[in-house]
């Protein structure tokens, strides 16, 4: 399932595949070294939990945009994700299109500049 997602987003012209990492120490090493400017996770990562890189990845640094997907309990885990400091989710039922699309949302709004006063 990785493969095709990364797959599917290096076809996008506009969005680098830096890194790829297998669980939380894997992706927090290489964030640390390549500093992408968005983190996609799976909830369901090889021997962690992508609960728990998200909330470490939120507090560390908050301004970091991160996305979650995961094909199990879609509703629950994307109130759990988010709750954690997802600013975007996708289920990957939805496909690699609206994975995308929702990517270039977060990243658009990302750039976006925050007029609160």
């Amino acid at each position: 399932m990785r493969q095709s997602i990364v797959g599917a987003l290096e076809r996008e012209t506009d969005l680098t595949v830096c890194g790829v990492a297998e669980d939380a120490r894997e992706a927090i090493e290489a964030i640390a070294s390549l500093q992408p400017d968005l983190v996609l996770t799976d909830i369901q990562l090889k021997s962690s939990s992508g609960l728990d890189l998200i909330k470490l990845l939120h507090a560390q640094t908050p301004a970091l945009p991160i996305v979650a997907t995961t094909m199990f309990d879609v509703r629950r885990t994307e109130r759990l994700a988010r709750a954690a400091g997802a600013c975007g989710f996708a289920p990957k039922q939805d496909g690699p299109e609206k994975l995308i699309t929702i990517i270039h949302e977060v990243l658009k709004a990302d750039e976006e500049p925050d007029e609160t006063l």
